[in-house]
């Protein structure tokens, strides 16, 4: 499910890189009985990463506790942080008795809020840890492991995998697509805005009827010639009240992206540019650069 890690020692602290992804074509195809919506889309990770520093240990006090902090003022350091809920789905599904203190410290470097899943990751990251260290065989408790990824968030189990993955259902129902691996320099950009993803659903309006055909339930490779499958349903919605959001994207394809695309439900854009034309991702860098906006380059 995901590589393996040096073994994990009692109060020792790990350090775990805990990287994002965006999304490559996010099409909404119903509205769902329970409230929620079928979409598909392909989750592909980028090498832009939060860093996690994690320690556990026996507790003398007969009582768990997780002690969190982060570099970002305005992380909530409860149980509304997906790191806190990560370890209480994590010991209510392995039924853990005995009482453990969790330190995790959090190093934000992804965007918070800007549709690259970093939240989800770094809950699968504490997964992870706790998985290594109660010792947990992977191969045998893999479904469990996965429900209780998806019961922290939809997007949690792809992050358990980390590999290119086709997405559908809410977006847990996965299927890794080996072939799948664009040869682009990807360049992301962020204005430092947050937009909420339920802001964003319930702005989509759906009829009961409606519903969509899939386009990439037949995607094996990135092909730049067919961008237009690879639409994102969110962008006239969120382009429509942040038309800086869309400002970026347009700026991207006129810098000589191949292909440009908001992530997720924005506010993160993101661009595809060949790697043979550097000075032109790092011109469009450096313009994002001047606006003091959120820059990386994912090789």
């Amino acid at each position: 499910m995901y590589s393996s890690e040096q073994k994990i020692i009692m109060n020792k602290e790990v350090l775990i890189k805990s990287y994002a992804k965006i999304n490559i074509g996010l099409r909404i195809l119903r509205k769902r009985n329970d409230g929620y919506h079928d979409l598909e889309t392909i989750f592909y990770p980028v090498k832009l990463y939060d860093e996690i520093v994690i320690s556990a240990g026996k507790s003398s006090d007969n009582v768990n506790s997780v002690i969190l902090k982060s570099n970002k003022s305005y992380l909530p350091l409860n149980r509304e942080n997906l790191c806190y809920k990560a370890v209480e789905k994590f010991f209510s599904e392995f039924k853990i008795r005995d009482h453990y203190k969790i330190r995790i410290e959090l190093k934000k470097n992804i965007p918070v809020g800007g549709g690259l899943g970093g939240g989800s990751s770094n809950a699968s990251s504490v997964i992870r840890f706790l998985t290594k260290f109660f010792g947990i065989d992977i191969e045998e408790n893999r479904s469990r492991l996965l429900h209780t990824a998806l019961g922290i968030g939809s997007d949690v189990p792809f992050f358990l995998l980390m590999k290119p993955c086709y997405a559908t259902g809410r977006g847990e129902k996965l299927k890794i697509l080996a072939q799948f691996n664009p040869d682009f320099d990807i360049l992301i950009v962020n204005p430092n805005l947050h937009i909420s993803t339920k802001w964003a659903f319930e702005k989509l309006n759906l009829n009961p009827g409606f519903e969509k055909v899939p386009a990439l339930n037949s995607v094996q490779v990135f092909d730049p010639e067919r961008s237009e499958i690879y639409e994102n349903d969110f962008e006239k919605i969120v382009f429509e009240k942040y038309s800086l959001i869309g400002d970026i994207k347009t700026r991207l394809l006129d810098s000589g992206a191949v292909y440009a695309s908001m992530s997720g439900s924005g506010a993160t854009v993101y661009g595809f540019f060949r790697k043979n034309e550097k000075a032109k991702t790092l011109n469009c860098r450096n313009s994002f650069l001047k606006q003091n906006f959120f820059t990386f380059i994912s090789g």
